[in-house]
């Protein structure tokens, strides 16, 4: 009787380990929270977030992942924030990537070797937003002009100063404010500015909210040679196209050619592979729900997505694309 005791416990122990050492439909133990870096709620990085989680969650009782959209103030924030380890991912624009890796602007001296890509996203484009009744038709109509070029430090604030210094016009000639480019539309529509720089993803809401107020506004166009020379000298910049089918009350009506940057989803070095292939694939696997989510990762592709050429990838992510087919 001892020995058949003994064996039942043996038995009923291992069924219990059995059951307890895989994936349960609705045990919360085995679900792993972690948190994206993303942005204001305003912006596309919220929503692309968003639509990783809807993916990702859905599946959460079988695979023990649960991803978790939190706002935050943009790039520079999101690669600090995965770097000391606040959040598991972030999204962030290739080159603000490029400056934290190679040691540059916001970190000056000191290269940050430990980020790895994920999943290249949407392209965010260098956007122009000017009020109808400054007459600002291109870049040297800025002068002795309000003109908001974004925070220090942001890549908004560079590369308008420097469009400025192409077209001529020296910084002593505009009345700059360097405020979060997420205030601008607020400010044009107050008459605090006549113009602001942002780049983002298209459609967006502070965008919508600049040309839709009582004070008219259009996007402006970047003159071909301009946007030949940026695209030349960083590989990171792309030629885009800005929609603005989605703006109906721009007084501009014709697409608006511009430079463009990707957002990459981003972890560190030293994240689980299993976490990041899972996520992957569930993305990949998934695709066509997550495009669903917003007009700015419609027309996303695998391909594109597996293009993630500023930072080395997570081996997690290399192997699942790799396997996909989607990597040589």
């Amino acid at each position: 009787m001892g020995r058949c005791r003994l064996l039942y416990r043996t038995i009923l122990a291992l069924l219990l380990a059995a059951t307890f050492a895989s994936p349960v439909t609705g045990w919360a133990g085995e679900v792993k929270k972690l948190a994206i870096g993303s942005g204001n709620t305003a912006g596309v990085y919220y929503a692309a977030s968003a639509a990783l989680a809807k993916v990702v969650n859905r599946n959460s009782p079988d695979t023990g992942l649960h991803l978790i959209n939190q706002t935050s103030q943009g790039s520079e924030q999101n690669i600090d924030d995965v770097l000391q380890g606040k959040v598991a991912f972030g999204l962030a624009q290739a080159d603000m990537l490029f400056k934290a890796t190679n040691g540059l602007g916001p970190w000056e001296g000191r290269p940050q070797a430990d980020l790895r890509g994920v999943l290249a996203l949407h392209s965010e484009a260098l956007t122009l937003v000017a009020a109808e009744d400054a007459e600002i038709a291109g870049l040297a109509d800025l002068k002795g002009k309000r003109v908001n070029i974004g925070a220090p430090g942001s890549s908004d604030n560079e590369n308008a100063r420097r469009l400025l210094e192409l077209v001529g016009v020296g910084p002593e000639e505009v009345q700059l404010r360097e405020e979060p480019a997420a205030l601008a539309s607020d400010l044009l529509q107050a008459g605090e500015i006549d113009a602001y720089f942002f780049t983002v993803g298209h459609p967006n809401l502070s965008v919508r909210e600049a040309s839709s107020g009582k004070r008219k506004a259009r996007l402006v166009a970047l003159p071909p040679e301009l946007i030949a020379h940026f695209t030349a000298a960083k590989p990171f910049l792309l030629t885009v196209s800005i929609p603005v089918d989605q703006y109906p009350g721009l007084e501009s009506r014709e697409p608006v050619p511009s430079v463009g940057v990707k957002a990459v989803l981003f972890t560190r070095a030293d994240l689980d592979e299993a976490t990041v292939r899972l996520l992957v694939r569930t993305v990949i696997e998934n695709l066509d729900l997550f495009r669903r989510q917003h007009l700015a990762i419609s027309a996303l592709t695998a391909p594109e997505m597996a293009a993630v050429s500023v930072l080395s990838l997570h081996p997690g992510a290399q192997g699942y694309l790799r396997e996909a087919g989607l990597l040589q």
